[in-house]
C-alpha cells in the first residue's frame, strides 16, 4: 500500500486531500481478496490509481465514499451438500458486519463516512440454475430485515434489477409484482445492454479475467445442479459436463450486460467485486467495465468464499471456518446449531468448553467472542451460569457476553459467582472486590460553573487492566505490575445509545493482520524483541520500563500484547490519565524501526474493525474476557446519563 501514499504528489491533486482519499484507500485495501499470486504490479498499479481518483474526486467534494457491489443473489440451490436452506445464515450475517465494518473503518478517518450498495444479481442467473423467482425475492428481502435488524441501515443499501432498468424504482414493489415480473426484467436486461457480438469462447480464451470467473462458474456449478440434474441413464458426466459449460457460457454473457447496466448505474462507485482479478489486463475495450477491486466477504483464512455458496463453522478457539455443509456434516467433531425460529445457522465445533444446555442459544460474535442467551429471556438466573466453563472458553475466545440472564444486578449473586470462578482481587485503598465505574454526571461550584465529574466520559486509550497496579520487590526495589487474569463485568445500567462501548480487541486477531497487511513494516518477531516503558501521574505516580511488549498466554501459549496506548495530555483534559510510552528494540529484528512507526501500526490494529469487537451494553449484560489475550478500552459516551458498570478482577 505505500504506492498509495505517493498520490499527493501527483500533478493537479490537492495535497491535503490526495492525504485523506489515500488514507481511505488504504482502508478499503485491507479487505482486498487474499489470493497471493494475483494481479502484475503494472496492472495492480494501474488500478489503484483509478481507484484513487474515484476517492479522490467524491473527498474533494465532501461527499460521502460510494461503493457498489454485485453479490447476494440467492443461496445455492445444492442445500444438501452446500448451504443450510434458502434463506440468509450466520454466513450471511458474518458478511454483511464484515462489509458494515469496512463502511465505518472508512468514517472512523473520514466523518463523510461512507455507503456500499449490495445489488443483487439473483434475478440475473436464477433460471439457468432452477432457482424460484420467488426464492431471490425472500432471500433479497431477509437481507434487507438482517441489515435494519443489526443497524447496518446507514451504511449498507441493496439494489435489485428492475432499479438498473428503471422500472419500479426504490421499494414501489412488492413479492407478487417482482415474481410476475422477474421474466421481463431478464429479457430487458439483454435488450438494453446485451452485446449481439459477445462470444463467451472468445472472452474466455482472450480475457483472464472473464477465464477466471468462468472457472469459477464451472466449479460451482457441478456443485449446485448435482441434485438438480443427477446423473443416470439419460444423463452422463460428459453430458452434465456440457449442460454446465453452457450454462456458464450464457452466464457470462448474462454478466456482459449486468455489468454495463452497472456501470451505467452506478458511474461514480468505487466497483467492487466478489472474483479475484487476473495478472493481465482487459485488452478488449467493448468489455471493459468498471474498474474492479476485488474484496473478501468473510474474515476467515479461506478466502473466496460466499455466505450463499457455503455454511459457517465455528472452533472454539474462536477460528471461523467457511466450508460447504458436506464437509461439516462428514466431520464428526462438529455438529449443526439451530437458530431461534429452529432453522439452520451455522455448524459449532463439538467441545467441553462450550455449555451444553438447551435452554440457552449460543452464536459467534464478530470479530471475536460469543454471545451467549436463554431461549426464553430472563428465564435463567445469574446462578445458572457454569461459570468455570465460561472462565474457560474465554481462554480461547473472549469476550464472552452473557446476555438476557435474571439478577445479574444483584451485587451479592454478581460477587458470589465471581469467587466461584476464581480468586478476586481488589486495590488497597481504591476498592475491595468490585470496581463501580459509574457516570455521576456533571457537578458545579459554588459560582454555578461546571466541573468535570469524578469520572471521565472522555474516550480512553487501549490498554490491559492492572499495568498501573504495582509491586515493588523489597530487595532489588524493582516495580511491576500485578496485570488479573480475567475481568468480570456488569452492566447496571444501559449505555446512551452508539456511544460508551466498550472495545475488545484479540491479539491472536491482531498478530494475523500484522502479518497480513504489515508484514512489510514490522514482524510479530520483532515485537517479541520489543520493551515498553511507561510514565505517568496517575494512580500517584508511576514509573515502568522494560515491560515486554508480548507475552505466552499462560493456557493457549499464543503470543498476547501488552501495551498501553501513548496518550498525551493532548487526548485527555485529565492530567492524572495522561501515559507516555517509549517501546524499546532490541535484537536485528528492530533495527531502523522508530517508536512511532511501531505505535502507529499497533494503533491501526487495536482499532481495527476485522480485531476489535465493540460492545454496546444492554442493562444486565455480563461479560467475561481474558486480560491476557485481549486488549480493551472505552469511547467517549455522554455523560449525564447514569451510566454504570461494575468491574471485577480475578485470578
Amino acid at each position: 500500500m505505500t504506492n498509495t501514499y505517493a498520490f499527493n504528489n501527483t500533478a493537479g491533486f490537492d495535497e491535503t486531500l490526495a492525504m485523506k482519499a489515500s488514507a481511505v484507500l488504504k482502508v478499503i485495501y485491507k479487505y482486498r481478496l487474499n489470493r497471493s499470486g494475483l494481479g502484475s504490479k503494472t496492472s495492480d498499479s494501474h488500478d489503484m490509481f483509478k481507484f484513487f481518483v474515484i476517492i479522490y474526486d467524491q473527498v474533494r467534494a465532501n461527499q460521502t465514499i460510494k461503493m457498489c457491489l454485485p453479490a447476494f443473489p440467492f443461496k445455492s440451490p445444492n442445500d444438501k451438500c452446500k448451504v443450510l436452506g434458502r434463506l440468509p445464515d450466520m454466513a450471511e450475517q458474518f458478511a454483511l458486519t464484515h462489509l458494515n465494518g469496512l463502511c465505518a473503518a472508512i468514517e472512523d478517518i473520514y466523518p463523510p463516512g461512507a455507503e456500499l450498495t449490495i445489488i443483487s444479481d439473483g434475478l440475473v442467473y436464477n433460471d439457468l440454475l432452477g432457482v424460484p423467482d420467488k426464492h431471490v425475492w425472500a432471500y433479497g428481502q431477509a437481507l434487507r430485515d438482517l441489515a435494519v435488524e443489526k443497524g447496518f441501515g446507514n451504511n449498507i443499501k441493496f439494489s435489485r434489477l428492475q432499479d438498473l432498468l428503471h422500472v419500479f424504482p426504490g421499494n414501489d414493489l412488492d413479492e407478487i409484482t417482482y415474481v410476475a415480473n422477474a421474466t421481463e426484467f431478464r429479457r430487458a436486461l439483454l435488450n438494453t445492454f446485451g452485446r449481439p457480438d459477445f462470444d463467451a469462447s472468445v472472452e474466455i480464451c482472450c480475457n483472464e479475467d472473464t477465464c477466471m470467473t468462468y472457472r469459477g462458474y464451472i466449479k460451482f456449478l457441478e456443485t449446485d445442479l448435482r441434485h438438480v440434474y443427477p446423473l443416470g441413464s439419460d444423463r452422463s458426466k460428459s453430458k452434465f459436463k456440457r449442460g454446465t459449460e453452457h450454462i456458464a457460457k450464457n452466464m457470462l454473457m448474462r454478466g456482459d450486460a449486468f455489468a454495463r447496466a452497472v456501470r451505467e448505474r452506478f458511474p461514480n462507485h468505487l466497483r467492487l467485486s466478489i472474483h479475484p482479478k487476473g495478472s493481465v489486463s482487459n485488452p478488449n475495450p467493448k468489455t471493459q467495465t468498471n474498474t474492479k477491486l476485488p474484496i473478501s466477504l468473510l474474515p476467515n483464512n479461506t478466502p473466496g468464499t460466499t455466505p450463499w455458496h457455503c455454511c459457517l463453522g465455528l472452533k472454539a478457539d474462536g477460528t471461523i471456518l467457511s466450508l460447504p455443509r458436506s464437509k461439516f456434516d462428514s466431520d464428526p467433531s462438529f455438529e449443526l446449531i439451530l437458530s431461534h425460529s429452529g432453522h439452520g445457522s451455522y455448524y459449532r465445533e463439538k467441545s467441553p468448553l462450550f455449555w451444553d444446555s438447551p435452554q440457552v442459544f449460543i452464536q459467534p460474535l464478530y470479530p471475536c467472542g460469543l454471545l451467549i442467551q436463554p431461549l426464553v429471556p430472563n428465564s435463567l438466573p445469574i446462578t445458572s451460569i457454569p461459570i468455570l466453563s465460561i472462565r474457560a472458553l474465554a481462554e480461547h475466545n473472549s469476550p464472552i457476553c452473557l446476555r438476557g440472564f435474571k439478577q445479574t444486578t444483584n451485587r451479592d449473586l454478581f460477587i458470589q459467582k465471581a469467587k466461584e470462578m476464581g480468586t478476586t482481587l481488589g486495590w488497597p485503598g481504591r476498592y475491595e472486590v468490585i470496581m463501580s465505574v459509574k457516570d455521576v454526571g456533571t457537578e458545579f461550584d459554588e459560582k454555578g460553573n461546571p466541573v468535570v465529574s469524578s469520572l471521565s466520559a472522555e474516550k480512553m486509550a487501549f490498554h490491559y487492566d492492572g499495568v498501573f497496579k504495582t509491586t515493588q520487590d523489597p530487595e532489588t526495589g524493582k516495580i511491576s505490575s500485578l496485570p488479573p487474569r480475567f475481568q468480570m463485568f456488569v452492566a447496571v445500567t444501559p449505555s446512551p445509545s452508539n456511544t460508551g462501548l466498550t472495545l475488545f480487541a484479540a491479539s491472536r486477531l491482531l498478530f494475523r493482520y500484522l502479518e497480513q497487511n504489515y508484514k512489510h513494516v514490522v514482524s510479530l518477531d520483532v515485537l517479541k524483541e520489543c520493551t515498553m516503558s511507561l510514565n505517568t501521574t496517575a494512580f500517584g505516580g508511576v514509573s515502568l520500563s522494560g515491560l515486554p511488549l508480548v507475552v505466552e498466554h499462560p493456557t493457549t501459549k499464543l503470543p498476547c500484547l501488552r501495551y498501553h496506548e501513548h496518550w498525551p495530555e493532548s487526548k485527555t483534559k485529565f492530567g492524572p490519565m495522561n501515559c507516555r510510552l517509549k517501546i524499546s528494540e532490541r535484537g536485528q529484528g528492530g533495527m531502523g524501526l522508530t517508536d512511532e512507526v511501531v505505535r502507529g501500526v499497533l494503533g491501526d490494529l487495536l482499532y481495527d474493525r476485522r480485531v476489535c469487537y465493540r460492545h454496546a451494553w444492554s442493562k444486565g449484560d455480563v461479560v467475561v474476557s481474558d486480560d491476557f489475550a485481549m486488549m480493551h478500552t472505552r469511547t467517549e459516551f455522554v455523560s449525564g446519563g447514569g451510566r454504570e458498570l461494575w468491574r471485577i478482577h480475578i485470578d
